[in-house]
């Protein structure tokens, strides 16, 4: 796929410099004991949550009586490796590499506590995003294939915890993206001038004002909220002059179909 935006080396390149200097700073992190919960993944579909357990209230990592700031405000590193995983970060600036296979990588849900901005590469294989309402301004790459952006609240439990669905072999979170008359998203491209690497910004819109923007690069499909029933709205990066049109959940194919479909369906 291409966008129209700035030059771009060969994807299989882009993707290797993107990786390496992922990992590089991960495990650089790793060996220093810089970095915070590191989740390594495994071979399967794995479903892997952040332990959001860097903070001031770990003594072992914060020391009774220092007063210079010690922990990462909740920081994790989620790693998927083969196959199709689920990574969740939950709370703090977390970080998540995707890695081979079609993985759906989350940052949040943070309640809007902060620190909320998270990283997101989806590496190889048909990777999804999914931002809700209380997280903060995040980043997403997604390299490799077709990539997909999801502006939307999540269905919870009363506990506050994801809902996860059984699709074919996999666990996937749901969404509630229709009937959010309140909810609006503005595709923004970016300039060669402005040096940030991303293609695009996508602000997310409370009552028509911005409230948070995810960089977007090499990403070719982005679902924000409808005020119908039934409908969201779609916009396709790939474009020239990409622009959101209503789609009926109904007719979304796939993962990502699975993700959207309302509740009561």
């Amino acid at each position: 796929m291409t966008h129209p935006t700035p030059a771009r080396t060969g994807r299989r390149g882009r993707r290797l410099l993107a990786t390496a200097a992922v990992v590089g700073v991960l495990t650089a992190g790793i060996a220093t004991g810089a970095a915070a919960f590191v989740a390594p993944g495994t071979n399967g579909n794995d479903v892997t949550v952040g332990a959001d357990n860097d903070n001031a209230d770990n003594t072992f990592i914060q020391p009774p009586g220092v007063a210079a700031k010690q922990h990462m405000d909740n920081t994790d590193v989620l790693f998927g490796r083969g196959k199709d995983d689920l990574l969740i970060g939950r709370l703090g600036g977390d970080t998540a590499l995707g890695g081979s296979g079609s993985d759906i990588l989350v940052g949040g849900p943070e309640d809007f506590a902060a620190p909320n901005s998270d990283v997101l590469v989806g590496d190889t294989g048909n990777d999804i995003n999914i931002w809700a309402p209380g997280d903060g301004s995040d980043a997403f790459i997604g390299n490799e294939n077709y990539d997909t952006m999801i502006f939307a609240p999540f269905v919870e439990k009363p506990d506050g915890s994801l809902v996860l669905s059984s699709y074919g072999d996999r666990k996937v979170p749901r969404v509630d993206i229709d009937e959010k008359p309140n909810f609006s998203c503005t595709i923004v491209a970016v300039p060669r001038s402005e040096n940030l690497g991303f293609q695009f910004l996508v602000r997310f819109n409370v009552n028509g004002t911005p409230a948070v923007t995810v960089r977007q690069k090499d990403v070719e499909k982005v679902f924000c909220p409808s005020p119908v029933k039934g409908q969201a709205k779609v916009a396709y990066l790939n474009t020239a002059h990409p622009q959101f049109r209503n789609v009926w959940l109904s007719q979304v194919p796939g993962t990502v179909g699975a993700i959207l479909k309302p509740t009561a369906w």
